[in-house]
């Protein structure tokens, strides 16, 4: 289950509203709707509250191991679930949190990939999937993926002017160059036109702006799945001979 519905699934067997919900948290209603819409990912302090005011397990909010919220008369539970947020605050800065949990989330959907068919897919698993990498992650879709954050992140500039992100992510696949390594296409136009129709179909505008106001994220974990040659190798392309406009 992801976290946006982790966090409704938390409100409503607390059985409040939205309003009473984000008072307790000490959040406005409007952040908990976004929560639960998938249109923002929770923050260190607003986790830190799940745990500590609503017992909320934080190895099922990360790992999915049950149950969802411990039982206070569990002391000894209770005692181990403070300790892990005492060993939090010592490790790591709230922003440094922030960080590494979009770093968990990416990883995790990447990870998941491999005989993953349930229904429930993060925006990144569902992107994957519109460019076919079901069952496990051919070389070239993978590099394909590469290209475009690639591009995105040596273009950064264009992210604030992004009228629609589902639009500019299909605009770089059409606009992809069409490459052969000896004589052997790394992908057809055809291929190209199965992406687009995917991702008009599989992803909606949230999905598509997440990925790419997260560019850093995606990046760092795709270059994670690829051998450190064809990193360095494929660092040294221009993407804008990739992408031209």
């Amino acid at each position: 289950m992801e976290i946006y519905k982790k966090i409704k699934f938390i409100r409503e067997s607390l059985e409040l509203n939205q309003k009473e919900f984000a008072e307790k948290l000490n959040i406005t209603q409007s952040t908990v709707s976004k929560y639960e819409k998938n249109e923002r990912i929770p923050d260190f302090h607003v986790l830190k509250n799940l745990f500590e005011n609503f017992n909320v397990n934080p190895n099922w909010i990360f790992e999915d191991v049950e149950p969802p919220i411990l039982d206070v008369d569990e002391d000894n539970i209770s005692v181990q679930n403070k300790e892990l947020i005492k060993d939090i605050d010592l490790i790591l800065s709230p922003e440094a949190f922030n960080k590494q949990l979009n770093k968990i989330i990416f990883d995790h959907t990447i990870l998941q990939l491999a005989g993953d068919k349930t229904e429930e897919k993060s925006t990144l698993r569902k992107f994957l999937e519109a460019i076919k990498l079901e069952g496990h992650i051919p070389f070239r879709p993978l590099l394909f993926l590469y290209y475009i954050f690639r591009y995105v992140q040596d273009n950064k500039n264009e992210i604030n002017k992004i009228v629609s992100y589902k639009d500019y992510l299909i605009d770089l696949v059409r606009r992809y160059n069409v490459l052969s390594f000896k004589n052997n296409p790394v992908f057809t136009s055809k291929i190209k036109k199965q992406f687009e129709a995917s991702i008009q179909l599989n992803l909606t505008e949230t999905d598509c702006k997440r990925l790419l106001s997260n560019y850093e994220d995606v990046l760092e974990n795709i270059e994670s799945k690829m051998s450190p040659a064809i990193v360095i190798s494929h660092r040294k392309i221009d993407t804008k001979i990739l992408f031209p406009k």
